[in-house]
């Protein structure tokens, strides 16, 4: 197609073609025509001839490089426009031709690299090319799972070319109906500076506005960059540069900016909408040592197509590999293989207990086996187990890692129920676990987002807890769908968080006492309840869930409300809660009262609960004797316990470990040769070398 005389010239100079380069362009032209006609060497002939006479020009160059390149010649493509870039460093095209050869051979990143610098440098007026430069972008951007990047780039396509084509391309990949939570698919926009601010600021500022609308995204991060070198407590300019450096795909950068940003920001929805940004960044390639959710897979080569087939026939019919999909255009098959489970199997061997999901199954043709997952331990697992059963039918296992999908957020949340065709009942099933993963195991899992910091922890934190309602918001989006299978604003209120409309000072007010849900309750929720209107088993559940939010003096309150109760037939033994009152007050350092619920609660066993536990009282007032350094009211103790059970090993070995750390090495042998005598007379392998590791380090002791 003829260009326009005073079009930009798309070697990417900047100036009109007529006056650049249009008079080797005759040649040129006629030269891609020749080719595709068929006629390749008299093509390449007439490049020569264009090089020749314009040796110094790049464009000459560049253009015989991309036919050498459609004619396979790769290493002579490479070389020619080596030459280009070496007349001319910032020759655009040069730049767009070589990320087009990188693309090519497969290595993204390296591609985007030079999209990028390609688009930097054309000008602004050359718009034709750079759509198709940032089409590019977009699409390198989204392999490498940053959709920030990726939607930024289609929307300048959009703002220099309207087109039904990458409309329609924005609203399938980022619309209502997209695939990617609201995050990651948000329309994230500059920041205006205040009315009053300064005109030497407002000037630095508008060319960081200016940069970001002609596309030339490097020119705004160092703007804002600049912005914040000035006033480090400039919290907008620090927004700005944390969403510029997003769409630039520089995703560690810009996670260095909000991080900033959110540790200023006093809104606290603001900060929070902020930070599930970062959880989004997060998800990037490249970020996986930040991230807390990072992808794992291993893939086999496979030797026996026919071993293999049979297996996966094998694992459906015991419900181990579930939700089989054939693509058969794609050659592929895939499939989500459960964890095992213990319970009851049917009779061909499947089980109908409920199973959690253990990993993805990938067969490509007959070729390559991949499984992949975000838990490394079950994806292990699973791993042994193919190899145990196929054996030879598979290569040596070949391990990766990288970013997650948005999808799997809540995988390890979820559960299958095998055992029930009711859907109602499933749903009911799978809606318990996640429940009771995030309530009862997620809050206390240190999270990367957080320092490191658990959630439960999080929340007395100022910047933590403004970080906690972004990555909870974030998982939130990650879980909408017609069948949510949680309501996080449960999460939120259980950790004292405001719930979506409510504001902070309502999340810490106590809820209404007609709401007694007990285990949604938060601290503060807890702490308003009154014990003496609390049925038992009301106060027990208070009591468990002020241990999982590890409300440590909460949980104290209703154990000791519970332990000064009147004996309850139904529910007489009271040990769990004398046990976390003893370890309470021990962790206080006082040991005296520590000792005063182990009488208590040893009486009240004898008297109410036929003295069922009282070993365990035993056991511990030894062990509570032998930390205050009480050594032969300990060694009393132990001997009359384990003269009570002396078949139980546990305490001679309990007995022993406590004279060691006393220094007491003599009653420590003692007891260790005693209990290595009754292992051996029982024949327990495992308690004997248990045993004989004691032995020998009593008679180092006394040695």
């Amino acid at each position: 197609m003829a260009i326009d005389a005073y079009a930009p010239c798309p070697c990417g100079s900047g100036k009109k073609f007529k006056w650049c380069c249009q008079p080797i362009h005759v040649q040129i032209d006629k030269a891609f025509a020749q080719d595709q006609e068929g006629q390749h060497e008299a093509a390449l002939r007439l490049m020569d001839e264009v090089t020749r006479e314009h040796p110094a020009n790049p464009e000459a160059w560049g253009r015989k490089a991309q036919l050498l390149y459609q004619n396979e010649r790769v290493d002579d493509a490479e070389n020619a426009l080596q030459k280009a870039l070496e007349i001319n460093p910032n020759y655009a095209f040069g730049h767009l031709l070589r990320g087009m050869f990188r693309q090519h051979e497969g290595e993204i990143a390296g591609a985007l690299i030079l999209f990028r610098k390609a688009a930097e440098l054309y000008d602004p007026e050359a718009k034709d090319v750079l759509v198709q430069v940032y089409s590019l972008i977009a699409d390198q951007e989204l392999k490498l799972h940053r959709p920030i990047a990726g939607k930024a780039a289609l929307q300048i396509c959009y703002r220099m070319r309207p087109s039904d084509e990458v409309r329609q391309a924005l609203e399938q990949l980022f619309g209502d109906n997209s695939h990617y939570p609201l995050s990651a698919r948000r329309d994230y926009t500059l920041r205006s500076l205040p009315a009053d601010a300064p005109e030497e600021k407002r000037s630095a500022w508008e060319r960081g506005v200016a940069g970001a609308a002609t596309g030339r995204l490097t020119d705004a991060a160092g703007a804002y960059e600049k912005l914040t070198q000035a006033d480090s407590a400039d919290r907008l300019a620090w927004y700005n540069l944390a969403v510029v450096r997003a769409w630039l795909g520089d995703n560690k950068a810009a996670l260095d900016a909000l991080d900033h940003y959110v540790t200023i920001e006093q809104d606290v929805p603001q900060a929070a909408e902020a930070w599930a940004m970062a959880e989004v960044l997060r998800f990037g390639q490249g970020m996986e040592e930040q991230a807390d959710y990072v992808e794992h897979a291993i893939s086999f080569q496979i030797r026996d197509p026919e071993r293999v087939f049979r297996f996966a026939e094998d694992w459906q019919r015991e419900r181990r590999l579930t939700g089989v999909q054939v693509r058969q255009e794609e050659g592929m098959i895939s499939g989500i293989i459960l964890e095992r489970t213990g319970g009851l199997l049917t009779g061909s061997g499947a089980s109908t207990q409920p199973a959690r999901l253990g990993a993805y199954l990938i067969i490509f043709g007959h070729h390559v086996l991949v499984v992949r997952g975000l838990n490394l331990e079950s994806l292990t697992r699973i791993q042994q187990e193919l190899q145990e059963r196929l054996g030879p039918g598979l290569s040596e296992p070949r391990m990766q890692r990288g970013p997650a999908n948005f999808g799997d957020v809540l995988a390890e949340a979820l559960i299958f129920p095998l055992g029930t065709t009711d859907q109602a009942e499933a749903q009911k099933v799978i809606r318990e676990h996640v429940q009771r993963f995030f309530e009862d195991t997620w809050i206390h899992r240190p999270l990367r987002a957080l320092g490191n910091v658990p959630p439960v922890d999080a929340t007395g934190h100022n910047l933590l807890r403004k970080k906690l309602l972004g990555v909870i918001q974030f998982i939130d989006e990650c879980a909408q769908g017609e069948t949510k299978p949680y309501d996080f604003d449960r999460l939120r209120h259980k950790l004292g968080l405001p719930v979506k409309g409510t504001t902070e000072a309502q999340a810490a007010a106590p809820a209404a006492p007609a709401s007694l849900d007990i285990d949604a309750m938060s601290a503060a929720d807890l702490a308003g309840l009154n014990a003496a209107n609390l049925l038992e088993d009301q106060l027990e559940q208070a009591h468990r869930a002020a241990q999982r939010l590890d409300a440590a003096e909460l949980a104290g309150n209703f154990a000791r409300a519970l332990v000064e109760r009147p004996a309850n037939a139904n529910r007489p033994d009271r040990f769990p809660f004398y046990s976390y009152l003893i370890q309470r007050a021990m962790a206080e350092g006082d040991s005296d009262r520590a000792l005063t619920y182990v009488d208590e609660g040893e009486k009240a066993d004898c008297e109410h609960n036929e003295g069922r536990r009282r070993n365990d009282y035993e056991l511990r007032r030894a062990q509570l004797l032998a930390k205050r350094g009480e050594s032969v009211s300990a060694r009393e103790v132990f001997e009359r316990l384990i003269a009570r059970v002396p078949s139980d090993l546990k305490y001679r070995g309990t007995a022993a470990e406590s004279m060691l750390t006393l220094k007491q090495g003599a009653a420590a042998l003692q007891f260790a040769e005693q209990g290595l005598s009754k292992a051996r007379e029982n024949n327990d392998r495992d308690s004997e070398q248990y045993f004989m590791e004691l032995v020998a380090a009593a008679r180092r002791q006394i040695a």
